[in-house]
């Protein structure tokens, strides 16, 4: 038995973010935003490259798995909404319509910091996932965008 409590991905990544912030902006004044940036995302990607592998594991690493990683890990609780467009053995498509992973960063005024240490952990999640499959997205909320426009697709 574990004495781990279930909480959601969005209230991981919360917690997550309310810890790393501090830090952050710490390090931000001693190194500057650049260096900062760059230390923050190799360590988000490498974190990221082995959650894409544990879901691979338990979801299956396929575009089936994607799926149900996006709607029973991403969007559970509320972190998201999704609008699937397309889906095929090859192809997953869909649109974030509400992020409230998002709307969490906006409230702190951090945009910047959420496609840091949020949105940036997307691409080499896929990575972690499967080698076989990768991520072309041209918008977030994150970012300003009207949606996340999440396309994967197997590798030829």
């Amino acid at each position: 038995m574990t004495d781990e409590i279930a909480i959601s991905h969005l209230q991981r990544r919360k917690i997550e973010a309310r810890a790393l912030i501090p830090f952050i902006e710490a390090c931000r004044e001693k190194l500057g935003d650049g260096p900062t940036s760059e230390l923050v995302s190799v360590a988000i990607r490498a974190r990221s490259s082995e959650e894409g592998a544990k879901w691979a594991e338990l979801l299956g690493g396929d575009v089936a798995g994607l799926r149900k990683l996006a709607e029973t890990v991403w969007a559970a609780g509320g972190g998201m909404d999704i609008e699937v467009l397309e889906q095929t053995a090859d192809r997953l498509a869909f649109n974030v319509t509400r992020c409230r992973y998002a709307e969490f960063f906006q409230e702190l005024g951090l945009r910047d910091l959420g496609v840091l240490i949020h949105c940036n952990r997307d691409r080499t999640m896929v990575t972690g996932f499967s080698n076989d499959i990768e991520l072309a997205r041209s918008q977030t909320i994150m970012e300003g965008g009207t949606c996340c426009d999440f396309r994967f697709r197997r590798k030829e």
